[in-house]
């Protein structure tokens, strides 16, 4: 009886091991990561401010359509969600805040507008931009609606960066399928 065909199967079966333990998986090179979201109640109860803080990671079309004059879109959305012990929970939005990003070719910097307070920043490299976009500090969020505060409330904060969409669209496949944008897993803070 031969034992090079059973060596065989224990090297290849070695080799393959040890390439998924050192190798691993690959990271996913679009991604969104929640670093702080924290809400407080500094004067009553029913008015929350939110402080959140967000590390982007673009996959390589977002990057080459941004310096290819694409507009990229953030929103980060506020809902209060009622969980339910039946099927659906309740979701109603809160909030909402929309900024764009745009690269400027002639000038060679990064532009930031908020959409809701119309304020414009200028950044000269894309970290630096991606850094200030994903931080939302002190933000008060309307408030609460009554009887909320002792149910089964929850605050859920998600952020999703897509490009702007255009008016006639390059690719007609956007017109059907959110594939190039990046979106966030939802985060809940439980309302006391």
């Amino acid at each position: 009886m031969s034992t090079r065909p059973l060596l065989m199967q224990v090297v290849w079966c070695w080799l393959l091991l040890s390439g998924l333990l050192w190798g691993g998986p690959a990271k996913a090179a679009d991604e969104i990561l929640l670093k702080e979201f924290v809400i407080t109640t500094p004067e009553k109860p029913t008015q929350l401010v939110a402080n959140v803080s967000f590390d982007y990671q673009l996959n390589s079309y977002l990057r080459e359509g941004l310096l290819n004059g694409v507009t990229l879109k953030q929103t980060i959305s506020f809902d209060l969600v009622w969980e339910s012990l039946w099927l659906w929970n309740t979701t109603r939005p809160l909030d909402k805040v929309e900024t764009e990003l745009q690269y400027h070719a002639l000038s060679k910097h990064y532009q930031l507008e908020r959409l809701d307070t119309q304020e414009h920043w200028n950044f000269t490299s894309l970290a630096s931009a991606l850094d200030y976009m994903g931080s939302l500090v002190n933000h008060k969020l309307p408030a609460l609606p009554p009887n909320t505060l002792g149910t089964n409330a929850a605050v859920v904060i998600k952020v999703t960066l897509a490009p702007k969409s255009p008016v006639l669209p390059l690719k007609l496949r956007l017109l059907f399928t959110d594939d190039y944008a990046i979106e966030s897993q939802g985060v809940k803070w439980p309302l006391p």
